[in-house]
């Protein structure tokens, strides 16, 4: 069994989290605890990000593609996920829908929490204290971040900054995983780091095809399909 004092992978155990809504009900996908390195080692700063008219003609076709209903996104946030997905090398797309469904809706307030109040995990990416303030102090320098921010303050950030903590946390967990940092992540590893480091780090096909028709199920909710065709970002 993991110890808990060094677990930062999101909500283990029989632990029953309720929504900062008031809702009783957990995340409909969970998460699995699992043991991180001793001593995190240094990253190498973010590769060049892509040309703007190139970014920025990529922001419009996912503006575009958004359906009618779905809480409005600003221009600066698509174009951090499509750096975010960059940096990390996934699809922007695939970690929208991942957002949308953690954070019902991209809120950046959402959160899971014990029946005292206590917050478990919280965020656009749903993330525990633990992992957010590693992330904090390991990339405050590099992306910009609070060190040691908790997990209220975080939690008030608007998605526009909040995603900076989110790319860290998916660094992390890449690097947990031990997929290269050039490597490409498929559209299951993208979840699947996130949800069983376990799983993925074995490379466990059943659970990424899983997580791959997951997500594609949540794009069809909020996307407007044309032709199967889905935006990728160019390397």
């Amino acid at each position: 069994m993991t110890d808990p004092k060094i677990s930062i992978y999101g909500v283990g155990g029989n632990t029953q989290p309720t929504r900062s809504s008031g809702s009783t009900n957990t995340n409909s996908i969970g998460f699995e605890p699992s043991l991180f390195m001793e001593k995190p080692q240094p990253t190498e700063a973010t590769s060049a990000a892509p040309q703007k008219s190139d970014i920025d003609a990529q922001v419009q076709k996912i503006q575009k593609k958004l359906k009618p209903g779905t809480p409005k996104l600003s221009n600066q946030f698509i174009k951090k996920v499509i750096l975010v997905a960059k940096d990390i090398k996934c699809n922007p797309e695939d970690l929208l829908a991942i957002m949308y469904h953690e954070s019902r809706g991209w809120n950046p307030a959402e959160a899971n929490k014990k029946a005292n109040g206590e917050i478990l995990y919280g965020g656009l990416i749903q993330m525990n204290p633990k992992a957010l303030k590693l992330v904090s102090q390991r990339y405050a320098k590099e992306l910009k971040l609070k060190k040691n921010i908790t997990m209220n303050e975080y939690l008030k950030l608007p998605r526009e900054k909040q995603i900076d903590y989110a790319q860290g946390y998916m660094r992390l967990f890449k690097e947990e995983c031990q997929i290269k940092k050039n490597a490409r992540l498929t559209t299951g590893e993208t979840w699947g780091i996130i949800k069983s480091p376990r799983q993925t780090k074995a490379r466990n096909k059943a659970f990424l095809s899983k997580q791959e028709r997951l997500i594609r199920k949540i794009q069809k909710e909020i996307f407007v399909t044309s032709n199967g065709n889905k935006l990728d970002v160019k390397d």
